[in-house]
């Protein structure tokens, strides 16, 4: 028993220590809770996609790029980019065309369905990010927001 009680202790700090006060954890928590929020709205709207499909969905509704430009843009490597471009194919919300100037390139674009859902989706992540930070004042929302891009800045110059 007493071995019980030293090893619920251990966690607990190990817990307190090592997890809960982590800055990566506290963004994880913050990250679960928009897109646990997103996915609900997803759901409740019929829209069955994938996470990592999403930020390609979005960028292509401004511009077509390559699938080596999505890449870079999304900081994922060619072949989960190519695995999403082709459920998103299958979907009919993505068209691959190659590039008419470099044959080796292959260019993606939103087809209507995909630009009809984009837009569908983008409304869902407005009122998502609307229902989350909800619980802060105005004031509050501002220094977050704030903050959190000022991070973000400084870390991408790493």
């Amino acid at each position: 028993m007493e071995n019980l009680k030293t090893n619920n202790e251990n966690f607990s700090n190990f817990w307190k220590e090592e997890i809960s006060d982590s800055f990566f954890f506290q963004i994880h928590r913050i990250k679960r809770a928009i897109f646990r929020r997103t996915n609900a709205l997803m759901n409740e709207a019929g829209i069955t996609l994938q996470l990592e499909q999403l930020p390609l969905l979005m960028i292509l509704h401004h511009k077509s790029l390559s699938q080596r430009e999505l890449s870079d843009k999304t900081m994922r490597d060619k072949s989960s980019i190519l695995r999403s471009i082709t459920a998103l194919e299958k979907k009919n919300l993505v068209e691959v065309v190659k590039d008419k100037m470099d044959k080796r390139k292959n260019i993606v674009s939103l087809t209507n369905e995909g630009i009809t859902l984009a837009k569908s989706i983008r409304s869902l992540m407005k009122r998502a990010e609307e229902e989350v930070m909800s619980v802060f004042t105005p004031k509050e929302r501002v220094e977050a927001l704030n903050a959190v891009r000022s991070y973000a800045d400084k870390l991408e110059m790493l």
